[in-house]
Order: structure tokens, then sequence, then C-alpha cells
């Protein structure tokens, strides 16, 4: 069978991309050598000439696995038409389940691109080296038939699929943890990141499967992967080590932080490799338990699901909800102590609405209905300015506090400015009662 295109693109790339990134880091080490000069104009010289290489040599190692997702989006443009409403729809969700401080949308939306084409060309790329090039190749000693027994075996090896996948997915959090600290407080942060990337992970694999499969099977794969397993499998195993990184953001111990990062990693691997050999135990016995076709879809497959995939779905939306608890916690006492503190920031009266996401969805419907979108993202800028002005006053008083925290007088100052809009000081702070019973 011959080697799809955007492999052997890919294949030819990749090398290329390691060769340009070695010439960009010895451009990085003479950028260093002519910083430490006295002049100033050297100086900036070679910080842009750093900036311009770190950011090159990222290109350089990453976009080549960009090739395989992006021919596979473009070449299949109704197939990801079709996967798009109830992956945004999922998305969307992952967004609000952050109930008090939300990381900014534009993080969640790079975490969702690094699933989608860093991720999933990664992990194409990868897999399909090793089915076609190991196994097969060197044990069947025909290049041009390999066995496919053997094949599949090694492809379910851990070290095959589940820790190609994995490593491809948790470097994006890691990655995206690393460059935007500021915004990752803790096992939340880390948990809804990995879950976006995830859900970007699993719109390219869906779209690549139904790339080849039978249009007869089309609504099987939509209906397995975009609906019934959608938040599973996937989202599951990154939001498992996302929340292990993004814990890791508050442990003063390196060793503490490493064995949390791992601890993560190697839930994220075990859970992909368990799914994937109990899923294909499952899978051929389907036929068997649901002789009717339609019952086997509407029932089998989310019987399989639950089976395979419950245990750890249950996992991370237990790690939610411990992690939101502790969230709310620590923003009570922050919340009293700067409503205590007479900036005007935040209010006693304000206090019980931040508090409660149910009061300010309401208050969020309220000001959508009166008011437009215009007023709603108003709304959803300043409680979100207040909740962080808190939150990254809770984060000041922890052990594993770093620099990389703002002041807090820059914080305050963005809640009055926008306190002092006109569409913020029109719009009720607390639900009329009506609103709430």
């Amino acid at each position: 069978m011959p080697e799809p295109t955007p492999f052997r693109v890919t294949r030819v790339l990749v090398p290329i991309g390691w060769g340009v990134a070695v010439l960009l880091g010895l451009g990085l080490l003479s950028s260093r050598r002519d910083g430490e000069e006295a002049d100033p104009g050297a100086r900036t010289r070679a910080e842009r000439i750093l900036r311009a290489c770190q950011f090159g040599i990222l290109g350089a190692l990453l976009l080549p696995f960009t090739v395989m997702p992006l021919v596979d989006m473009g070449s299949n443009l109704p197939q990801l038409l079709l996967c798009l409403p109830t992956t945004l729809a999922a998305l969307l969700l992952i967004h609000r389940v952050q109930l008090y401080r939300r990381m900014p949308a534009w993080l969640l939306a790079a975490g969702f691109g690094w699933g989608a084409l860093f991720g999933g060309g990664f992990g194409l790329v990868v897999i399909t080296w090793i089915q076609r090039s190991l196994p097969g190749y060197f044990m069947s000693g025909s290049w041009e038939h390999p066995l496919d027994d053997v094949r599949e075996l090694y492809t379910l090896f851990p070290l095959g699929t589940a820790v190609v996948t994995e490593l491809g997915k948790a470097a994006g959090v890691a990655v995206l943890f690393l460059l935007f600290r500021r915004h990752i407080d803790g096992m939340i942060s880390g948990l809804v990141l990995g879950a976006a990337v995830g859900l970007g992970f699993n719109l390219t694999e869906t779209v690549h499967y139904l790339g080849f499969v039978n249009p007869d099977h089309h609504f099987t794969q939509l209906w397995d992967r975009q609906v019934v397993g959608l938040m599973t499998a996937h989202v599951a195993f990154t939001a498992l080590a996302g929340a292990g990184i993004g814990a890791a953001r508050w442990l003063p111990a390196r060793r503490d932080r490493m064995l949390t990062v791992g601890g993560g990693l190697m839930a994220a691997v075990g859970a992909h490799f368990a799914t994937d050999v109990l899923l294909m135990q499952l899978d051929g016995r389907r036929a068997q338990w649901y002789p009717d076709e339609t019952l086997g879809l509407l029932v089998g497959i989310p019987v399989m699901t639950v089976l395979t995939s419950g245990v750890f779905v249950v996992l991370y939306v237990l790690i939610l909800r411990r992690g939101l608890k502790a969230q709310a916690a620590g923003l009570t006492d922050a919340l009293i102590a700067e409503a205590a503190s007479g900036h005007g920031a935040v209010t006693e009266a304000e206090i019980d609405l931040l508090l409660s996401p149910r009061r300010r969805l309401l208050l969020e419907l309220r000001v959508w209905r009166r008011d437009g979108i215009a007023g709603l993202r108003h709304l959803l800028r300043f409680q979100q300015a207040q909740l962080d002005l808190v939150a990254q006053r809770w984060h000041r008083q922890r052990p594993g506090a770093d620099s990389l925290i703002p002041p807090e007088q820059h914080l305050r100052q963005r809640v009055l400015e926008l306190k002092s809009m006109p569409a913020a000081s029109d719009a009720p702070l607390l639900p009329a009662p009506e609103a709430m019973s």
C-alpha cells in the first residue's frame, strides 16, 4: 500500500526542520555573545535576533507536523463541517466549567489549536511511521507486505500509540503553561486546558478516519466520536495530564512538581492504553450482544464507552469538583479581605454574587436581554477582572508564589476603570429577587 502524500511530505520536512532549528540555535549562541557587549545598540539587536531565533526554532520543529491534519481537513471539508457544531459546543462547555475565575478564551482556543494541529499531526505522523516502518517490515522480512497482526499488536504496545499521542498532547499543555503561567492557577486551569487540547485532537482524528472509512459508516463514526464519546477518551486522557501540570503550579519542591506532572502523564498514558485494549475486546462482541444494528448503535456504543472510558471521566470530574471547592474557599477569604480594604474594587454586596455561579448566570441573562451582546461582554470582563484581582491576591499568599503574579494595584485599577464605565455602573450588581425564584 503506497504511503499517503502528506505523510511523505512530512517525513521530508521533519529533518529539514531539525536542520533549520540547529542553524537557528547557532544564531542564538551568536546573539548571546553580541548581547554581552557594552554597546546598547548591539544589545538591542541581539535581543531581536534572540526573539526571532526562538520563534523560528519553535516553528521549524512544529510546523512540519501540521501538514497531515491540514490536508485532511482541507480534503474532507464536509466531514469537518459536520464535526464542528458538537466540537464547538463542547469547547464552550469546557470554558464554562470554570465556575469562578476563567482563563482567557484565546488561551483555551490556543490549546484547542495545539491539539488539532500539532498534537494531532504529531500523533498521526508517528503512529503512521510506526505502523509502516517498524514492526511488520522488520519481522516479516518484506517491505511491501508487513504482517498486519504484528503491526497492530505493536501499535497497541505502551510505547506506541498511547505514549506518542499523550506526549504530543501533554506537550501542548506544558508549552502553554510555561508561556502563560500567569493564567494557570491550579488543577482547574490545567484540567480545562488539557481537555481543550484533547478536544482538538479528537476533531483531527475524527476527520482523518472519516476520510478513508466507507461513507456508509460515517454516521456511526460521528455518533461514536462526536456525540457519545466527545467528552471521554482523548478529552479525559489529556485532562488528567493537564491536571497534573496545573497542580504542580504551587508545589515549592522540584521533586514534588516532577512527581505530580509525571503522575498525570502516566495516568493519561495508562488510561489511553487500557481504553484501546478493552475497546478492541468489546467491539468484536458488540454484534453478538446486539444483533440489531440500530440497537447496537444507540445502546451498544454508549455501553462500551461507559465501560472503557467511564472511570476516567468520573476521575477528572472528581478532580474538577475538588479543585472548584478549593478555589471557592481561597477566593472567599481573598474577597473578604479585598472588600475590607476599602478600595472599592469589590464591595461586601458583591461577594455573594461572585461566589455564586448560578446568580452570576442569571445576571448575565438579564443583562444580555437588556443591553445585548455589548452589555454582556462588558459584564463578563468586569466580573472576571474582579475575580482575577482576588485570585492573584490569594495566590500571592500561597507558598509557591513567584514573580509572575502581576502587581495588585494594576489589577485593582483595571477593575475600577471597568466599574466606572456607564455599562457597568448602570447594570445592577445583584439579580432581582424575581430573577432568582
